[in-house]
């Protein structure tokens, strides 16, 4: 049930799909929380905000929305449990089907990638290293230098949608945070701000560790921050990495930057985020592999 008596509503989570809207709408019903469900999915907007915004938002009375967002972190939280969305089988079929009936020189003009006609296959730079996609057999493989060769769910997700999104179009040549990504200031927090902290504990406040790290990647010094260097994540995705040190006022931080184009060459931002997610995982095994080379000098 929802409920529209309330005078003042606010912005409590951006819904992934139509499963998220009815766990959370059922979550809140039974504890009395009062919730309003916008879809960007329903006839009037034809899905017209669904790649910028996701599938909807949910929204609670102002006075509700300390005790809403604990419910939804408890949810989040139990949902994760069970680890859904690990492997890459668990793919949306419809992804490899639409990506087997494309012309692979279209997908290769556009994408920026090389089709192998004997393996029916194409080859996908990423970072320092590439992937090969063979869409017939539903296959993803690691190639030759990948921090991290495991070819997980979200990688999966990531580069079939590059495959079938990216566009022949220049960078822009402005760089953006993901606030800066259209609705990304309301997506990009809670359970899915991007997960840097993590990088910058790993370093132990060693920096030349992150700079090992990033060179191995293939990544390119910048005069940003204290420290900065940039990447080819994907062929048409650049990605700015910019540490800044602590002290005693505040603590080292890390913070991506990303060409304005981004949106045209992955639609949603879950699928941004996912990228996010990939490029955070190879920054982390570079590190893990740059901290025994510095505990063996």
């Amino acid at each position: 049930m929802e409920f529209s008596s309330e005078s003042s509503w606010v912005f409590l989570y951006t819904l992934a799909n139509r499963f998220e809207a009815d766990v959370l709408s059922d979550v809140l019903e039974k504890n009395g929380v009062p919730y309003l469900v916008r879809s960007f999915v329903e006839t009037a907007y034809d899905g017209l905000f669904v790649p910028q915004r996701g599938w909807g938002q949910m929204l609670v009375p102002a006075r509700y929305l300390s005790a809403a967002r604990k419910l939804v972190a408890s949810v989040l939280e139990s949902l994760s449990a069970p680890k859904l969305y690990e492997s890459i089988e668990e793919l949306d079929p419809s992804l490899w089907d639409q990506l087997a009936r494309r012309d692979p020189q279209d997908v290769c003009r556009r994408a920026a990638v090389t089709w192998h006609a004997s393996h029916q296959s194409y080859r996908i730079p990423f970072l320092a290293g590439a992937y090969t996609c063979a869409p017939a057999q539903k296959v993803i493989l690691p190639q030759e230098g990948l921090a991290r060769p495991t070819v997980d769910f979200q990688t999966g997700l990531v580069l079939l949608h590059y495959l079938l999104e990216a566009q022949d179009l220049p960078l822009s040549g402005r760089w953006i945070s993901e606030k800066e990504i259209p609705s990304g200031h309301q997506f990009f927090t809670g359970p899915h701000a991007l997960p840097l902290d993590a990088v910058v504990r790993r370093m132990a406040d060693a920096p030349p560790r992150l700079a090992e790290a990033c060179a191995a990647l293939g990544g390119v010094p910048v005069a940003f921050g204290d420290m900065g260097f940039a990447f080819v994540v994907l062929p048409r995705i650049p990605v700015q990495c910019i540490y800044w040190h602590g002290d005693d006022e505040f603590r080292a931080s890390l913070a991506l930057r990303f060409d304005a184009s981004i949106t045209k060459h992955l639609h949603a931002l879950d699928t941004i985020w996912a990228m996010v997610n990939v490029f955070v995982r190879h920054l982390m095994a570079a590190l893990k592999t740059s901290s025994r080379n510095f505990e063996g000098t």
